[in-house]
């Protein structure tokens, strides 16, 4: 995987002690999708509220707008061409009848893509590209996915991205906010096709495994849009966010997910050790670093 998708096993460093003029509140607002931007009325902070269904913009300050840059330089995803990118990725999904289209501008979840891909999301085909090309080509060449969107929104239910039918929606929110919170939010979507992939039979001996998981409380949470703590939260109540996490911390953290499922202790211990073959295997055997 690429360097920057195993930076996920890691904690997320805080930009505060090193970007002038960027608080704590401000750092947590720029990584949950909030932006400030220049207009000819002042600077204003803010953006969508629920993938791209809504937005709210209040006024902000100059200081506020140079914090903002300055973090975008750091950890934001920026806006620009990368032609190779570009022709690198599609000529990959081309190969696996996979779509990749844009929905920038979009006001409804049922909005039209655009007539061609944006080209200014050079930087997303890059990682995309990456991550992509580390994965299992059979991973690519399912019914379970059809399609990948960049921009735009889809289900309510919601916030930053989805999978719906066959696509993995990355939402103008998380287009346009940290690149760590892409990286592990697209893994996450690409988790639940793979999910959906899964023979029920696989996924009812996995769910015995996850009983034995949730009764000891031991799960795994990576930081990337919320805290570890709540990502583990988000796994205990939901048998299929288990499953989607999981393939991303699979992907992602594999080394330290090997260590971590060494440190619980039985039974814990072995059902995570279930849960990594089965994960394994449906990897066609391929394990990450």
């Amino acid at each position: 995987m690429p360097d920057q998708v195993r930076a996920l096993r890691n904690a997320w460093p805080s930009q505060v002690p090193v970007l002038k003029g960027l608080t704590w509140e401000l750092e947590q607002e720029f990584r949950f999708g909030q932006r400030v931007t220049r207009t000819e009325q002042g600077f204003f902070m803010g953006g969508t509220m629920k993938g791209g269904s809504s937005s709210m913009w209040y006024p902000s300050t100059s200081d506020d707008y140079r914090a903002f840059r300055r973090w975008q330089d750091a950890e934001g995803i920026q806006e620009g061409r990368d032609d190779e990118a570009y022709e690198n990725l599609m000529a990959l999904v081309a190969q696996h009848d996979v779509e990749v289209v844009t929905c920038r501008k979009a006001n409804s979840r049922r909005s039209k893509p655009d007539p061609e891909p944006y080209s200014g999301y050079g930087m997303i085909y890059r990682e995309v590209y990456g991550i992509l090309t580390a994965l299992p080509e059979a991973h690519l060449s399912r019914p379970a996915l059809q399609r990948i969107q960049f921009g735009g929104w889809g289900p309510d239910a919601a916030k930053a991205s989805a999978y719906h039918e066959g696509t993995v929606m990355m939402y103008d929110f998380a287009c346009r906010g940290a690149k760590r919170t892409f990286l592990g939010l697209f893994l996450h979507e690409l988790g639940h096709a793979h999910e959906v992939a899964m023979s029920e039979a696989l996924k009812d001996e996995l769910a015995e495994h996850y009983q034995v998981l949730s009764e000891h409380d031991a799960f795994l949470g990576v930081e990337f849009l919320v805290d570890g703590n709540t990502r583990k939260l988000y796994q205990k109540f939901v048998f299929n966010e288990f499953l989607a996490e999981t393939y991303m911390i699979y992907a992602s953290c594999g080394r330290a997910l090997r260590e971590s499922i060494r440190e619980f202790a039985a039974p814990a211990r072995e059902a995570w050790d279930e849960v990594y073959r089965i994960f394994c295997e449906s990897f066609d055997g391929i394990e990450y670093e």
